[in-house]
């Protein structure tokens, strides 16, 4: 299942995922991007909290290391499959592209 996803219910979906496996891709899709992208990284999500401007969510990975993902600028989706729970979402003004892969 694949849906569009609205800000309340990334919260929701965000508190089930605390203490997950995360895989993430950041992807640069500007037109001077660097033809090698950056490798997939692997963290645990230990918390999460909304930002205070509520246009990024930090996915914290211990208490002081995050990565802060836009919600309000660009598209955003989920996809939940049996194995995982893929979350996409867009930075248009920074032309990134952010891919999230769940896993308990």
């Amino acid at each position: 299942m694949s849906a569009n996803i609205q800000k309340e219910d990334l919260t929701k979906l965000l508190e089930k995922l605390v203490d997950y496996k995360m895989r993430i891709w950041i992807q640069d899709q500007a037109e001077d991007a660097e033809p090698q992208q950056a490798p997939m990284v692997e963290r645990h999500l230990a918390k999460w909290e909304l930002c205070e401007e509520g246009e990024h969510i930090r996915l914290f990975f211990n208490h002081c290391q995050f990565l802060a993902i836009p919600i309000t600028a660009g598209h955003m989706t989920i996809e939940e499959k049996p194995e995982e729970i893929l979350l996409t979402t867009e930075d248009r003004k920074g032309k990134l592209l952010y891919t999230l892969a769940f896993q308990a």
